[in-house]
């Protein structure tokens, strides 16, 4: 009994602050709205992200076209992969993933976004018996990384959106 009042009294409170036009700030849709289409240049050659991050633009309504004065830049992107620990024979038993996206934002000949860099950082460990099931686990790794920098990104725009409006 108390779980149904608890639900319709939150079912109700959705329904009025929807009714009044409540939007949380920042929300995906603020890119949409603010830029409506945006031009990604991909300096880096790293087409895997380019890819994911045109998605997650496209997913907030954004068109993604070449001929947009909004242009996302991805400047530069690098890949390292490090050891992070040993095992007691001296091999590698840890592996630490590390990228870098270098990227800014323009609307026109206006730097809404400056040059601007962001990091993501994964491990793992390593054992050499289960070295495919690791490659995967590894690629799987950077798609997460690079979505993790997409997201980031779209971050950066909402916020530039929510600076031109008082």
């Amino acid at each position: 009994m108390m779980l149904r009042v608890l639900a319709s009294l939150t079912l109700i409170a959705a329904l009025l602050l929807q009714g009044c036009g409540f939007q949380l700030r920042g929300s995906a849709n603020s890119i949409s709205k603010s830029y409506g289409s945006v031009h990604v240049i991909n300096h880096s050659g790293d087409e895997a992200l380019r890819k994911i991050v045109e998605q997650a633009l496209l997913d907030t309504g954004t068109k993604v076209t070449p001929t947009s004065a909004n242009t996302l830049e991805i400047l530069a992107t690098k890949e390292d992969k490090r050891t992070a620990s040993y095992s007691s024979r001296g091999k590698s038993a840890e592996y630490e993933l590390l990228k870098e996206i270098r990227f800014q934002f323009k609307r026109g000949e206006d730097v809404l976004i400056p040059e601007t860099t962001f990091h993501a950082r994964r491990s793992y460990l390593y054992r050499e018996t289960a070295a495919v099931g690791k490659a995967e686990e590894e690629n799987i790794l950077k798609r997460e990384m690079n979505q993790d920098l997409a997201q980031r990104i779209l971050l950066a725009i909402r916020r530039s959106t929510q600076e031109d409006q008082p």
